[in-house]
């Protein structure tokens, strides 16, 4: 199960991540993409990507097939803000809603 939050600014991303840290999840159970550079790179060419020292297969069908990651999600494509995914077993989900909404979540979605 995964729920995404939507964080007005980085200084909640920063105690959202460290309250899930705390939690016990690891980094690597969490996504976190900045809304305004998603919309920036809308539309690159996707050899671009080889270039770079980290790239992340978005949930699409075509292997170079390309889009940034709140395309994903529903209501996403007017949000301002920085989203944070995380990849929960489904008995946790209650206690993670319950970080992302004292870290300042504007919305959580659950996918």
């Amino acid at each position: 199960m995964r729920l995404v939050a939507l964080m007005p600014d980085t200084g909640q991303v920063g105690f959202l991540v460290d309250s899930l840290r705390n939690a016990g999840f690891d980094r690597k159970d969490l996504i976190i993409s900045d809304l305004a550079r998603a919309g920036e790179e809308r539309g690159r060419d996707p050899g671009e990507y080889a270039d770079e020292i980290a790239y992340v297969k978005t949930e699409r069908d075509e292997l170079w097939e390309t889009a940034p990651f709140a395309d994903g999600i529903e209501g996403m494509n007017a949000a301002r803000g920085i989203l944070v995914a995380v990849e929960c077993p489904r008995h946790s989900t209650s206690r993670v809603r319950e970080i992302m909404e004292q870290s300042g979540a504007a919305k959580i979605y659950q996918d």
